[in-house]
């Protein structure tokens, strides 16, 4: 009997071919979108960090050119300035160059303490600066090109932000020294006795201030400080504290700054004598611009005064009454008079309060110091 042999023969399906075919279509197909999805996905991420860039050079060109606005008056310089902190925040790798179509100066304004700001160009007294960044093909900086150019036939795309910078209501605290020593002259070495050079025969504590002497000095400044407030386009209430032995509220925050040239004329026509307690006087302060008697939506800014040196172990430190007036959102700013003042602890004060220190040697100089500080009083970005 013969045996039979069985052996596999394979089997091709006829359409395994046409599958692969398929398969080889649908890609050739979907590839293209898929790279085209995956470019649009690049390109998208490229504009938002992009416009994020814009903004954020915005912001610190318009922060720069707003500060130096108000502290010069001087457009140019804001210009440079803003200019400056552009540069150093490059949009899509470039360095952004600011034209002068791009800097408005006008009037922020706002109906309430809880509402928005409202920029409107010009205005009789200016208190904001709008400053505009662009990346456009109309501008020298050109518009920003797609990292994955020529997807739906575009090459780059246009970037503009904008931020205005504007001085904000301000509750500010005078503090002002009213001891002994500033009855002498700026350039004399206030030590008693003997009594100051201006002051005539006869004359002591308790009678009208010699002239000149360094709380005339004050006086006149004092005068020069109420012109600028005058002049700002925003209600700012001032305070008057006064500091001797111990300290004196002269006048509660007030928009009626008559209330203070006849706080400071009490003392011109009745000079005291007195030591320095410069830690009550900033407490003076502090306690002033808080409670009901300063207003909830208005930046906290103490201007302290001294000409002298504090009195060991009189009052509270000023360094550490600084350091907690800031923990509550009150800025202080120093200024020492004549070459006796203590410049090195009001430093400290004025950076333990967030602020800064400026020193003056005579009457002209106190004069740009007040006049300075009041035009560096806070700025911040509304839009």
């Amino acid at each position: 009997m013969q045996r039979l042999s069985l052996r596999t023969v394979p089997v091709h399906s006829a359409s395994c071919g046409s599958r692969r075919g398929a398969i080889v279509v649908l890609v050739a197909v979907l590839l293209p979108m898929l790279l085209i999805l995956a470019a649009f996905a690049v390109n998208s991420a490229w504009m938002q960090l992009s416009r994020t860039q814009a903004t954020i050079a915005a912001d610190s060109a318009t922060r720069a050119a707003g500060r130096t606005y108000s502290l010069t008056g001087d457009l140019n310089k804001a210009k440079q300035a803003a200019n400056k902190a552009a540069g150093a925040n490059p949009v899509a790798g470039k360095a952004m160059v600011i034209s002068n179509a791009d800097f408005t100066v006008g009037t922020s304004t706002r109906s309430g303490s809880t509402g928005r700001y409202n920029f409107s160009a010009g205005g009789a007294n200016p208190n904001a600066l709008k400053v505009s960044i662009r990346r456009t093909s109309s501008n020298t900086n050109g518009e920003v090109p797609f990292l994955l150019p020529g997807i739906l036939g575009s090459s780059g795309y246009q970037v503009t932000k904008t931020a205005v910078s504007t001085r904000v209501e301000v509750d500010l605290a005078f503090v002002v020294d009213r001891s002994g020593s500033m009855a002498y002259a700026a350039n004399e070495k206030a030590v008693y006795p003997p009594l100051p050079k201006a002051a005539p025969v006869g004359w002591f504590f308790g009678d009208r201030a010699p002239n000149p002497s360094r709380w005339r000095d004050l006086v006149e400044a004092t005068d020069t400080f109420i012109n600028e407030m005058n002049k700002s386009v925003l209600s700012e209430s001032v305070a008057l504290v006064t500091y001797g032995d111990s300290m004196s509220t002269e006048c509660n925050p007030t928009t009626n700054y008559s209330q203070i040239a006849a706080g400071i004329d009490k003392y011109t026509r009745s000079f005291p004598s007195g030591r320095t307690n410069i830690g009550a006087g900033l407490s003076g302060g502090v306690n002033v611009l808080g409670g009901s008697k300063g207003r909830p939506f208005a930046s906290k800014v103490i201007v302290l005064m001294t000409d002298g040196i504090r009195t060991p172990g009189l009052g509270p430190n000023p360094v550490n009454v600084a350091s907690a007036a800031a923990s509550n959102g009150i800025i202080t700013f120093t200024i020492t008079f004549s070459k006796e003042a203590d410049q090195v602890e009001m430093k400290k004060v004025a950076a333990a309060g967030n602020g800064q220190h400026f020193h003056a040697d005579d009457a002209s100089s106190l004069k740009l110091v007040l006049q300075q500080i009041v035009r560096i009083l806070p700025t911040v970005l509304t839009e």
